[in-house]
């Protein structure tokens, strides 16, 4: 429907009023609604943290001594004296099992 001279047309109606733009602090303020399971139900309680266990204290290892790092030393030479001889003996039985000696 369009209309000739000064009237009004159905473009020039005024709309209804807009509703007001919400600010960022109502945007970020949160809703809160009572459901009726809020009704219902009591307040949720703060969770409990769980019980603290002491653990025993072990006792620190003692230092070594000189007597402990004889040992040690005794028994690292021992092994890399007796490593020569496994890398060749070891093998040399395998093959002589291999070939039916």
């Amino acid at each position: 429907m369009t209309t000739t001279g000064r009237g009004r047309g159905p473009d020039d109606e005024e709309s209804p009023a807009a509703p007001p733009i919400p600010s960022f602090a109502s945007l970020r303020a949160p809703r809160r609604t009572h459901a009726a399971m809020d009704v219902l139900l009591p307040p949720a309680l703060p969770p409990v943290p769980p019980p603290v266990r002491e653990r025993p204290v072990a006792a620190a290892p003692r230092p070594a001594e000189w007597p402990d790092l004889l040992r040690f030393g005794v028994r690292a030479a021992t092994a890399a004296l007796r490593l020569p001889g496994l890398l060749v003996r070891e093998p040399a039985r395998r093959l002589r099992r291999l070939l039916g000696e």
